[in-house]
């Protein structure tokens, strides 16, 4: 800044240097102004210069910056969720890929009709296992409800549970034994299937459920039916399991021990015919003659198994028939085998009591009094008499 009478602006009067940067925006513009108050005066600016950075390039340069600080993160989750998805596939692969050869051996060489159902239609089937789907338990898995589009009906779906120690043995039992197997008393088998470690079994739907649930209407309190079983519909239920078990020990081409005869065993169809399942345990006689089967463990259920079977671990179609006996007394007293049942003189008995209380009233003559009371004496007391001793 000079006075205005010296041409040579070289020694300005007044020079200040000023750090613009403290006191401006980033983006400014540059200009003059001057005023002269109410007084005459000549401003007169005789040179000037002035350095800076291009704002356009500026402003270039800060969106080039801004776009990388969005992409580049944005392209590490892209990968990283990339990455997870293909260790997610390729531990499903690794599943399908990890199925136990033993057993896709015994269900492709032994079923003989029944087919394997992809585990995604089945999950469908049943709204991925909704409980509200859900019928009973039964054996070692739950059972559900679903339709099935594949052959365009309602089916029973069973899962084997996860936490059972002999489950896979006893899907491969039931699967390959009850495929085999044709009769009008026993539950028919659509298919199977084997994925992701799940094994699925598929049957005819049921409409009535197990018998267990007329039988014990406390069961399950929620769905229990109100109907009381007539002594019509429970001997023509007895009647079918014999059959069915006819069938298994000698119509069929390898004889066939169920080892688990019971109420919660025995399905109901629409007219309340009696439909033997639940062959978890059954095994096949293979050989010619043979006439027992082996087992380190005592198979059953406690209360249906024969006193023998505690001796020499084997089952045989005689311990069979002392099941059926036992689900015989069942039936007609409508009581369970395990429980403690109280008599005259407050009396209790424990263990197979069942079979104890009845041949008591035999003893005594009062073989009739072992009925079901809630058939109110509606039933045929020869027939009745017969079947109780």
């Amino acid at each position: 800044m000079s006075n205005g009478t010296e041409v040579n602006t070289t020694n300005p009067t007044l020079s200040v240097d000023i750090d613009l940067t403290k006191h401006l925006p980033e983006d400014v513009y540059v200009g003059f102004s001057a005023s002269t108050g109410s007084q005459v005066e000549l401003n007169c600016v005789k040179s000037w210069s002035f350095n800076s950075t291009n704002v356009e390039n500026g402003i270039s340069l800060q969106k080039q910056l801004l776009w990388l600080w969005i992409m580049i993160p944005t392209l590490v989750i892209v990968v990283l969720c990339g990455l997870a998805g293909y260790l997610v596939w390729k531990r499903e692969e690794n599943k399908k890929k990890r199925r136990d050869p033993y057993i896709i051996y015994r269900l492709e060489s032994s079923t003989a009709s029944p087919c394997s159902f992809p585990l995604k239609e089945l999950k469908s089937a049943t709204r991925n296992y909704d409980p509200i789907n859900k019928l009973g338990k039964e054996g070692f898995g739950t059972v559900y409800k679903g339709f099935l589009k594949q052959i365009n009906m309602e089916v029973a779906i069973k899962r084997v549970s996860e936490d059972s120690r002999q489950g896979k043995e006893e899907f491969i039992s039931e699967a390959t034994i009850i495929s085999h197997l044709e009769h009008r008393n026993l539950v028919k088998l659509y298919g199977w299937c084997y994925e992701n470690d799940e094994l699925l079994l598929i049957y005819k739907l049921m409409p009535n459920g197990s018998l267990d649930k007329f039988m014990y209407p406390d069961h399950d309190s929620r769905k229990a039916p109100e109907i009381i079983l007539s002594w019509e519909r429970r001997f023509n239920i007895i009647c079918g399991v014999a059959s069915a078990l006819d069938y298994l020990h000698d119509g069929c081409e390898k004889r066939v021990l169920h080892r688990d005869v019971k109420a919660s065993s025995v399905m109901l169809d629409a007219e309340f015919n009696a439909k033997l399942g639940d062959f978890g345990l059954a095994r096949t006689v293979q050989q010619d003659g043979e006439t027992h089967y082996s087992t380190k463990v005592i198979a059953g259920t406690y209360g249906y198994r024969a006193p023998e079977c505690f001796l020499t671990n084997r089952a045989t179609v005689e311990t069979d028939v002392y099941g059926f006996g036992v689900f015989v007394m069942e039936v007609s007293c409508g009581r369970r085998p395990g429980n403690k049942l109280q008599q005259d003189k407050n009396h209790q008995y424990v263990g197979n009591c069942i079979i104890d209380w009845v041949l008591d009233l035999h003893g005594k003559q009062h073989i009739l009094e072992a009925m079901d009371p809630r058939l109110e004496l509606n039933f045929s007391k020869d027939q009745a008499g017969e079947y109780l001793c």
